[in-house]
């Protein structure tokens, strides 16, 4: 018997999602490897989602981190991660996120853009494939995504937030810079 796919939330929070094991930062914390050894033993993840944890680490921590959950993912296998969108045109968006910002986002440590979240993963090994973002000139992208394959609620698909745009009615209201972030096949 085919063992089930190991699916693992990074910093899940509250947030649950079938199929995916949720974890918190005692069981799996991104800047101390012994902590992948001990949850993962010999074994090494399907993929990992990642939603608003890697703006809490400095650049130079996040950096580490990619290349630790590189080294716990199958090869072809994917981190689906999500941080605040640093380019988001909102001023009110800004200010929830901001570094050192207000509630939650006290420990914010950067607010990442496409362009400053990529490399964090390509030089860790990943091959980066962007789902949602927004541009410098404040414009809103987005790749066909599947949910199921990763959810993530701060996101134009799952966000209540987001009901007017998904009807067709003006710009998402809180959205993340999403990647997927791919292990090559053939990689140890």
């Amino acid at each position: 018997m085919t063992p089930a796919p190991l699916r693992v939330m990074i910093g899940a929070g509250e947030q649950r999602w079938d199929g995916w094991t949720p974890t918190q930062q005692a069981e799996l914390d991104l800047l101390e490897p012994a902590t992948f050894a001990a949850f993962l033993r010999d074994r090494q993840a399907d993929a990992f989602l990642c939603e608003h944890v890697w703006e809490h680490l400095t650049v130079q921590e996040g950096e580490r981190a990619a290349r630790l959950v590189y080294t716990y993912l199958k090869p072809g296998g994917r981190l689906r991660v999500a941080v605040p969108d640093g380019n988001h045109p909102d001023p009110a968006y800004q200010a929830v996120v901001a570094v050192n910002g207000p509630g939650p986002a006290h420990d914010h440590r950067v607010l990442y853009t496409l362009e400053t979240l990529t490399p964090v993963f390509t030089q860790a090994g990943f091959t980066v494939q962007p789902l949602e973002w927004w541009d410098a000139d404040h414009t809103f992208h987005h790749a066909d995504w599947d949910v199921l394959d990763g959810p993530i609620y701060r996101s134009r698909h799952l966000d209540h937030r987001n009901a007017a745009f998904r009807a067709g009615l003006g710009a998402p209201g809180f959205t993340s810079l999403i990647l997927d972030c791919w292990k090559p096949t053939g990689q140890a």
